[in-house]
């Protein structure tokens, strides 16, 4: 019998507005689908297209690259606050 493939499941903190919450996301989730989880984890309802996930550093995370890609490492603390390319002129 052939074993199945294993699903690896991590986690980030995301912090908003001084409040921390573990997100679970596997490796391949893309920044925007770990985004929309922090978003319901938070129950943010308004002005949702606004914000995005940075990294502590204040590096933007891009949407639509993967979460491995954008290079977030299990346990990494990411911020959740307005996009200035989504939110600016």
């Amino acid at each position: 019998m052939e074993a199945l493939p294993v699903t690896r499941q991590d986690a980030v903190v995301v912090t908003y507005n001084g409040e921390d919450k573990s997100i679970d996301y596997k490796p391949h989730d893309k920044v925007k689908d770990v985004l929309e989880r922090a978003m319901n984890a938070f129950g943010i309802t308004n002005n949702r297209h606004l914000l995005s996930l940075f990294t502590e550093a204040g590096a933007e995370l891009p949407d639509d690259e993967s979460m491995e890609a954008a290079g977030v490492t299990p346990g990494e603390v990411l911020v959740l606050r307005q996009s200035t390319v989504k939110g600016g002129l």
